[in-house]
């Protein structure tokens, strides 16, 4: 089959090699699925470049997931059967812990000991982490749009079940891939309002075009004591914030995301899903007197791909593009990583497909 290796940084030649691989064969526990599209996240050059140096066991094939038809199975399924169309989560955990597994993102990266996952990947994807996509749902949508399920089951896995139908969150890094997410799958749940934040603010103002008057853009400023009024205000008379959510990338001061934390009501959840990898300050007396919760969360568990298709089914969730996706053949893989890289807006996507 053919592949896009990635063997490590090198500085003198294109990030990935398309080559010839071997063609995977289902082992226990296992499916070998073949690709019908696939995204690029907007940070996949600066991990393969080394400007963000995720830990991974090389050589690899890099990929977050995707959409595909199921060729072979390994004995022991019973649900999934060849020829299914199937959504892959990326999220892989060991299975040999039922409380604390390992987890890694496959093909992307994998944290202490769960590289050793990364020995049996070769493009075999645990059965766990298929997702049967119903003909319904393939009817409303083609392939490269199925893709964005990983976006918003990402942010499903913070925002359920913290966030009840009828209460107010705000959500930091509103105007990046996964932030955009988060506001969408916040509105299917039934938030009565949701904040968007960011400095951006024509696509803060999209966002409030697009969805309507349940959505309230804020345009931070880094002043942790005018934003955290801004979010206040923007909650509107009468109602309180419930729950803040952070999906910031790595680059991103914590200052929007202490703000909204402070803006939170008593007994309210601020959620962690963003990229900070350093230590911050947090505001302990106001944790403590308002009996906060702080919850970090990675990825979303095995039902959440089945709850976004449920939704997508239902009419509650748009996975068409709000605009035409860039797409490239595998031959132009080099091509597509730069390309997301520079289009890394809430209405940007970049897929690869054979």
């Amino acid at each position: 089959m053919k592949a896009a290796l990635y063997e490590g940084v090198n500085h003198s030649a294109p990030l990935l090699k398309v080559t010839d691989l071997p063609v995977p064969i289902a082992t226990n526990g296992d499916a070998v699925v073949k690709i019908l599209a696939s995204r690029v996240v907007s940070y996949a050059k600066d991990v393969l470049d080394g400007t963000r140096p995720f830990p991974n066991l090389l050589p690899m094939v890099p990929g977050t997931g995707g959409v595909g038809i199921i060729q072979s199975v390994a004995p022991g399924a019973i649900h999934i059967k060849p020829g299914q169309m199937v959504f892959i989560n990326s999220a892989v955990r060991s299975r040999d812990h039922p409380v604390t597994p390992e987890g890694m993102v496959q093909g992307l990266l994998a944290f202490g000991r769960s590289k050793e996952l990364q020995r049996a990947e070769e493009m075999l994807v645990p059965l766990e982490n298929l997702t049967v996509i119903p003909e319904s749902v393939q009817a409303k949508f083609d392939p490269a749009e199925l893709t964005s399920i990983s976006n918003y089951a990402v942010s499903f896995g913070g925002l359920y079940p913290n966030l009840r139908p009828g209460q107010t969150v705000v959500i930091t890094g509103s105007t990046g891939v996964f932030g955009s997410s988060a506001v969408a799958v916040a509105l299917a749940l039934g938030a009565r309002c949701v904040i968007a934040s960011g400095r951006n603010k024509k696509q803060l103002d999209e966002f409030a075009t697009l969805y309507g008057p349940r959505v309230v853009p804020v345009v931070t400023t880094g002043d942790v004591a005018k934003d955290t009024a801004a979010f206040v205000k923007a909650a509107g008379e009468g109602f309180d914030i419930d729950v803040s959510f952070d999906i910031l990338p790595p680059q991103a001061g914590f200052g929007a995301v202490k703000s909204s934390i402070l803006a939170l009501r008593a007994g309210g959840t601020a959620l962690l899903m963003g990229g900070v990898n350093s230590s911050v300050e947090i505001p302990y007396s106001v944790i403590m007197n308002k009996g906060l919760t702080i919850k970090g969360v990675f990825m979303s568990d095995r039902a959440g791909p089945t709850t976004i298709i449920g939704l997508a089914e239902a009419g509650l969730l748009d996975l068409h593009h709000r605009q035409e996706p860039k797409i490239f053949k595998l031959d132009e893989i080099n091509d597509a990583v730069e390309w997301s890289s520079n289009h890394s807006s809430a209405f940007d996507a970049t897929i690869v497909i054979p």
